[in-house]
């Protein structure tokens, strides 16, 4: 079923004090929303780095979401925001964090070579919208991905990031999400912890990547691209918050 022509679907806007995204709107209509430039820098960094530009004309928030990939670039910088999504349905509405919507689903015996999707969606729901709080002030985002090329590139990694500074420059609330790395974006809250209540310095920031790798290692050690990616997540979480120190100082 096609969705594309319910022009309902498309939309951004402010509502009181919520940012609100219709399932319907295109990667290129987030990077081009001066609402979300000014709220969700993340955001729009992570749409901007989705396939290509014919691929973001097309290609719409709500289906990446609900594709349930690991690797669906938006969705590690919506957790990153606490995001929440609106399903609809004949019986009605309900809300879901983001963060909260992919939940592993183990494949049955009888269909080992089967893929089933782990997106907590229902069969006769649809996303309707994804909403998150308006950025407050001192408070800043970005994203980061790791891929083979600069375009039309499958995510090897995405790292997505929303810092509240204090006017001592101390971290008042710090959200760190990964993705590509497990079945599911998530957020990293052990790191959190380690930049809350401190400054974004150095020995604070080699704390916080040692922690991430640490996570890392926990949620893939099985697989081959363990070496390399508890490795470059140092990298990648670094330029993250390299991004937020020189946008806190504009």
């Amino acid at each position: 079923m096609n969705l594309k022509e319910i022009k309902e679907l498309s939309f951004i806007k402010e509502e009181n004090g919520f940012i609100k995204i219709g399932a319907g709107t295109t990667f290129t209509e987030i990077c081009n929303s001066s609402l979300l430039q000014e709220n969700a820098v993340a955001l729009v960094q992570a749409c901007s780095k989705i396939g290509s530009t014919q691929i973001r004309n097309l290609g719409t928030v709500g289906g990446n979401v609900v594709t349930g990939s690991a690797c669906a670039d938006s969705v590690s910088a919506f957790t990153a925001f606490d995001s929440v999504a609106v399903l609809k349905s004949s019986k009605g509405s309900r809300e879901v964090l983001i963060a909260d919507f992919f939940t592993p689903i183990e494949i049955e015996d009888a269909c080992a070579s089967c893929k089933q999707s782990i997106v907590g969606i229902e069969k006769d729901e649809i996303l309707v919208e994804v909403y998150f709080k308006k950025s407050e002030d001192n408070e800043f985002s970005a994203f980061r991905k790791l891929g083979k090329r600069r375009a039309l590139a499958k995510s090897i990694m995405t790292v997505g990031m929303v810092v509240k500074l204090g006017e001592d420059e101390v971290v008042k609330s710090c959200s760190l999400a990964l993705g590509a790395v497990g079945q599911h974006p998530y957020r990293v809250e052990s790191a959190e912890k380690v930049i809350v209540g401190n400054k974004l310095d150095n020995a604070t920031i080699e704390k916080c990547l040692e922690e991430v790798s640490d996570i890392v290692v926990q949620n893939i050690g099985a697989r081959a691209s363990c070496p390399f990616k508890k490795e470059s997540v140092k990298g990648i979480v670094r330029e993250v918050i390299e991004s937020i120190r020189i946008q806190s100082l504009q």
